[in-house]
């Protein structure tokens, strides 16, 4: 008997496989029950695979727009994807993510993303690693940094309409961060059980939002976690850091995320308690041909390539991938110089790597002599979390 794939209209057999799965104590299935209902509430799609009209596997899919190279592409991110306990290793994850894939081609998503409990499982199914975020912790008392006079701090429970405009802004041109709206601000804003308190921090200079802060409080109010700190300038970064260092004598730690290059070194007078690289984000290209038109800053060239995709298979076969005016530029056929599985390619044009990285590491195989394009390396780094 087939599986088929259908909208989950149960949350509550969703929930009794998320909870099995991800291994969620007694006391913190009403929270879970909360965020689930919560999300899918605000357009969140629960998705499962059903037989004999048992659910077998499922996920949550979320739609983003999200920034790859210059441009902002329909991003589908992948979240609380679980197969029942009593049916692992039947094929029922597998034939789960195969129609995810073809459902997001249909609404125009061209990538997705999803933060995985192991990179080997699903790297066989196309997704590869293009982002990591670092993580730094310090004592508050060792900030040094003082705020430039004229700016103005404002504590907020959710960012309101302009610190949201400030964030959306920043959003269209750093990194490979995601719009946010309602359901994205709810969701980086729920209080978890062995939290004290969520919130913002919006940085004003003369009316004009400048920088924007979000907050946790945890361990009993002695920790506070900065998920994310953008600022337009540096008199504004001062202006967070200087915040942060007036909470020393209430709080024992501050631990800070951001991209790979977030530096704060300048800013402490000793050396962090934690400064460590992880939290992998992986990426997948949904659609080859729906990248055409991705706005991307590089000299123009033309390379043909042969994609393997072992799910998705419009993405198999030769394509011609060019930059032309800015735009890639993809079509169907030509000769290819270069073989190159659908998560490599991912590595490629994200900017996590370049094509002489995935040569050298035998994640991508010559055809035949060519002189090798390239594309310039980019700093990645995806702030939500899901």
């Amino acid at each position: 008997m087939s599986s088929e794939l259908r909208r989950i209209d149960n949350l509550d057999q969703f929930f009794r496989i998320a909870r099995g799965a991800f291994g969620i104590s007694q006391r913190d299935h009403g929270t879970l029950r909360e965020y689930l209902t919560g999300l899918v509430s605000r357009g969140a799609e629960p998705w499962g695979v059903y037989r004999r009209g048992d659910l077998r596997a499922g996920a949550l899919l979320l739609p983003f727009r999200m920034r790859l190279r210059e441009g902002l592409v329909g991003m589908g991110g992948v979240g609380f994807l679980c197969s029942s306990l009593g049916f692992r290793g039947q094929g029922f994850t597998r034939a789960l993510i195969a129609e995810l894939l073809g459902y997001m081609r249909e609404q125009g998503q061209k990538v997705s993303v999803l933060y995985p409990f192991s990179l080997s499982f699903y790297r066989k199914y196309g997704w590869e690693l293009f982002s990591r975020e670092r993580r730094v912790a310090f004592r508050p008392g060792d900030i040094v940094a003082e705020s430039p006079p004229g700016i103005e701090v404002e504590l907020q429970g959710s960012p309101d309409e302009d610190a949201r405009e400030f964030y959306n802004l920043y959003a269209r041109s750093h990194y490979t961060l995601a719009q946010r709206g309602d359901r994205e601000w709810w969701k980086a804003l729920f209080v978890q059980p062995d939290e004290v308190e969520r919130g913002a921090v919006k940085f004003t200079r003369e009316g004009e939002v400048v920088g924007l802060l979000t907050y946790v409080v945890s361990d009993r109010g002695k920790r506070l976690t900065v998920p994310l700190l953008i600022s337009s300038d540096e008199g504004a970064r001062r202006a967070a850091l200087a915040f942060l260092s007036r909470l020393s004598l209430q709080l024992d730690q501050v631990e800070i995320w951001g991209p790979p290059d977030l530096s704060l070194w300048p800013y402490l007078r000793e050396t962090p308690l934690k400064d460590s690289l992880g939290n992998p984000a992986m990426l997948r290209i949904v659609s080859v041909e729906g990248l055409d038109g991705l706005p991307l800053s590089a000299q123009e060239w033309e390379l043909g390539l042969e994609v393997m995709d072992p799910l998705a298979p419009w993405n198999l076969g030769p394509f011609v991938l060019a930059v032309e005016r800015g735009k890639l530029r993809v079509r169907r056929g030509g000769r290819p110089a270069l073989r190159i599985g659908i998560g490599s390619l991912a590595a490629f044009l994200s900017g996590f790597s370049t094509l002489h990285e995935l040569l050298a590491w035998g994640r991508a195989e010559p055809l035949g002599p060519f002189p090798l394009p390239d594309l310039p390396k980019r700093i990645t780094w995806l702030a939500d979390h899901f």
